[in-house]
């Protein structure tokens, strides 16, 4: 396999996974403020201020995921780009014959 279909690959695989994550927690941390304010409705406020605070730095994980595979996808075009993949036979050996 080439090194820019792995790149994306592991980009497409990082940043899923990533999501999946962020969806799960944002959905666990809005039932459980849910619960909070219907067990405590005076402290409502700031159980809303908290959860704000905590989705902000859950979207942040996913958001570094994001970047890191943008930065996977370009190391994989890098390396294409570098000659790195193989060339095929027939062009090295026109070049060392003349």
């Amino acid at each position: 396999m080439e090194p820019q279909g792995i790149a994306w690959l592991g980009a497409g695989i990082g940043i899923g996974i990533a999501a999946l994550g962020t969806g799960i927690g944002i959905g666990i941390l809005g039932g459980k403020s849910v619960e909070a304010v219907a067990r405590q409705p005076e402290a409502a406020g700031q159980i809303q201020k908290l959860t704000i605070l905590v989705i902000a730095f859950i979207e942040a994980i996913c958001l570094y995921a994001l970047l890191i595979s943008i930065m996977l996808i370009g190391k994989g075009s890098e390396a294409d780009s570098h000659g790195n993949a193989a060339e095929p036979e027939s062009v090295t050996t026109e070049i060392s014959e003349h």
